[in-house]
């Protein structure tokens, strides 16, 4: 077993890492070819020019001493090395959904006369859903019709390195006016959104997301009806917060009858910049986890008003059953105050509102002892090929020519973080150490891994698969994976402004190149 702590860029490789900082846009316009078409929907948004009062600021592209010019961030391309873009989906199959997703201004209206102009797919936000099933081949059409360029990541599908959405890594940015066509297979049913991740901290958290559904082929799970919720913060102009559950900053009302099993996914899109994460519970019928980040737990026990802590890019499924009488509520507890529930934004599923007496906030839910412990391919006591270890943490200090304060990886922050080396095949065991007082929310690009121990101590209760894990202050997790998906990923905290200011890495497979490069002349910044 081999075990190293990251530094500069080996095997000469010469790629550097770009936190994203200012903003690009992601777009869609859309529907789902023989099967359904996402209309939009005049009633929630109105489509405005660049010229607009009402529109956003189009992001602007970093620039200055020490910003990158033109960064490669594979090994130097030769008769030795693949290029990622030989890595693709099948250009047809039996089974194929295809969308169009239009990249657009919009004022949206989120109720009580709250109106803020975002970036959009078709108009809507969040972005249209894309439900498929398991195997599906997914044709995404991405049509830019902003002043800037965008991407979209698919987060958390395990697609092919081509389709990943980063861009300067596997795409150049798409540019206005352009059309970009994404193919990848869904091989993995589960929760799933997407977003951009050019300058993403600009434009996802100024609205290019949306959700993605991979129904199973063979259900596990039986729900009478399924739901799915995007939680979100947005600024204003007199730089206020406002928070929503999908279109709405008040009660979002969904239909269900007594007797009825529910099943409601639950995504966090917003950035959650404060020290602590949203919290959210049920009220009004006992519920399970059955799925975080998409993949099912074993054995998951009943809990009752539980918070269940959710960072940036988390996904939760519930599972609960309709009361004889009154409804089931959703409600949220703000990240800049975790110790009270609050009225609004809010969920009802079922006849009835919001309780008037709302509970107090108890014991956060802990997935380390939640469910019952099955056999798990990946351990604590397997055999790893190689190890790492990554000391997160914050301080003052520069950033792309930037002075402020700076989130690093084992002190250091992009694009000097080093990279993460690993062979096909290999059992890889990456150990997270959150040296800070904040959280982090720490996400792998193309694999899932499983998580094998938290401060040290393997867990207790269902095996956890995640593509998303949320270190709290001062704790360490340990997750492994098999290198089982060739190409350059990215490992970096999905709080977007710590991502923006240095905690990116990379995560590189031996023997591979790319075409394109990150800085001032390709005008590509992932973040």
């Amino acid at each position: 077993m081999q075990k190293q702590i990251l530094s500069k860029p080996q095997l000469h490789l010469n790629m550097m890492h770009v936190v994203l900082i200012v903003t690009t846009l992601m777009v869609i316009a859309g529907g789902i070819v023989d099967v359904f078409v996402v209309h939009h929907a005049p009633a929630v948004s109105t489509p405005t020019t660049d010229s607009s009062p009402n529109t956003l600021p189009a992001p602007q592209l970093p620039s200055g001493s020490g910003v990158p010019t033109s960064l490669n961030m594979g090994m130097p391309a030769g008769a030795s090395t693949i290029p990622i873009t030989n890595l693709k989906a099948p250009a047809t199959s039996a089974h194929m959904k295809q969308f169009t997703l239009t990249a657009e201004n919009a004022t949206v209206s989120f109720g009580s006369g709250i109106n803020i102009p975002s970036w959009t797919f078709n108009g809507v936000e969040p972005g249209p859903t894309l439900r498929v099933q398991q195997g599906d081949l997914v044709v995404v059409n991405v049509v830019n019709h902003l002043s800037f360029g965008i991407t979209i990541h698919w987060h958390g599908i395990n697609i092919v390195n081509s389709a990943d959405g980063v861009a300067g890594v596997t795409q150049d940015a798409i540019k206005p006016g352009q059309t970009y066509v994404y193919r990848f297979v869904t091989n993995d049913p589960g929760t799933y959104w997407y977003h951009s991740h050019q300058l993403a901290d600009e434009e996802t958290t100024g609205g290019l997301f949306g959700m993605l559904i991979v129904d199973p082929k063979t259900p596990t799970i039986h729900a009478d009806v399924d739901y799915s919720v995007a939680l979100h913060e947005w600024n204003t102009d007199n730089n206020q917060t406002v928070f929503t559950l999908n279109n709405t900053a008040q009660t979002l009302n969904e239909a269900a009858r007594p007797g009825q099993w529910v099943r409601l996914r639950i995504a966090e899109t917003s950035n959650t910049a404060s020290t602590a994460p949203h919290l959210v519970t049920l009220l009004g019928a006992p519920f399970k986890v059955v799925s975080l980040d998409g993949h099912d737990l074993n054995a998951p026990q009943w809990l009752h008003e539980t918070p269940l802590p959710i960072g940036t890019a988390q996904r939760y499924d519930l599972l609960f059953q309709m009361p004889a009488q009154g409804s089931v509520s959703l409600v949220t507890a703000e990240e800049k105050d975790n110790l009270h529930y609050q009225r609004y934004p809010s969920i009802v599923i079922g006849q009835g509102s919001v309780p008037a007496q709302l509970p107090p906030v108890t014991s956060w839910f802990d997935m380390t002892t939640y469910g019952q412990p099955a056999h798990s391919a990946i351990t604590a006591q397997s055999h790893f090929d190689t190890s790492y270890s990554i000391a997160l943490n914050n301080m003052m200090g520069t950033s792309l020519g930037r002075t402020g304060m700076t989130y690093t990886m084992n002190g250091k922050v992009f694009p000097n973080t080093g990279m993460i080396m690993v062979k096909e095949g290999q059992l890889v065991r990456i150990h997270l150490d959150n040296q800070s007082a904040l959280y982090h929310p720490m996400h792998l690009h193309g694999h899932t891994f499983t998580v094998i121990a938290h401060n040290g101590q393997p867990l207790k209760g269902s095996p956890v698969y995640l593509d998303t894990v949320l270190v709290p202050p001062h704790s360490s997790y340990d997750i492994a994976f098999v290198a089982n998906n060739p190409g350059i990923w990215m490992i970096h905290c999905h709080n977007f402004v710590h991502a923006n200011w240095g905690m990116d890495m990379m995560l590189m497979y031996d023997n591979y190149s790319t075409p394109f490069n990150v800085g001032t002349q390709s005008g590509n910044f992932p973040d």
